[in-house]
């Protein structure tokens, strides 16, 4: 069966915006990358609706079969690119162990998730933009050591103490106070489209 050079670039331009919703390391996200994410999907519709109506010409004219390929990988290209766009910051291979997040009167919401893999994710949350650090963390008594994977991680103390009893991370220098949530398994809804 020939593949055609249309559809290998089709499947190309269905592929790129992976760049932006699959995560290896630490990210940014926000309206910017969702722009550019609707104008590839805009790109892969002219691109899709081209070949489709060159098929049509072929199956009116040349007495062609139709050709399902098109279809298929416009299909294929949909789903996945939806179910990115839902859980493309979701855990899927981790168990949380416990998450903590600053006071949500404050213009950046930060929130630290515990795995239980000795893992952790620090997200920054602003109104339309969100950064994700992540790293190791280590526990000796009441204190929690963070170690970022990258050296520019954020502006943010390396350590933290906790209260049991108060159920509360605080950094050194207390500029910093983080309190435990309730139910760590829950899906995160957000209040913006790009949070």
């Amino acid at each position: 069966m020939k593949i055609r050079k249309r559809y290998l670039g089709l499947i190309l331009i269905a592929l790129l915006p992976l760049t932006f919703l699959i995560h290896f390391g630490d990210y940014c996200f926000g309206v910017k990358e969702l722009l550019i994410i609707i104008g590839l999907a805009i790109f892969f519709v002219i691109t899709f609706l081209v070949i489709l109506f060159h098929n049509l010409y072929s199956i009116a004219l040349k007495k062609e079969l139709f050709n399902y390929r098109p279809f298929l990988i416009g299909v294929v290209y949909l789903v996945v690119l939806s179910l990115l766009l839902n859980y493309h910051d979701a855990y899927l291979f981790k168990t949380k162990k416990s998450v903590f997040e600053t006071n949500n009167s404050l213009e950046e919401v930060k929130k630290i998730t515990f795995f239980t893999d000795k893992q952790f994710e620090l997200k920054m949350k602003q109104k339309h933009y969100r950064c994700v650090y992540k790293g190791s963390f280590n526990v000796s008594g009441e204190i929690v050591y963070l170690n970022f994977n990258q050296k520019n991680h954020p502006l943010i103390d390396t350590i933290f103490y906790y209260s049991k009893n108060r159920k509360q991370l605080f950094s050194k220098n207390r500029s910093v106070l983080f309190t435990k949530t309730n139910n760590p398994s829950k899906k995160e809804n957000y209040k913006y489209f790009s949070e």
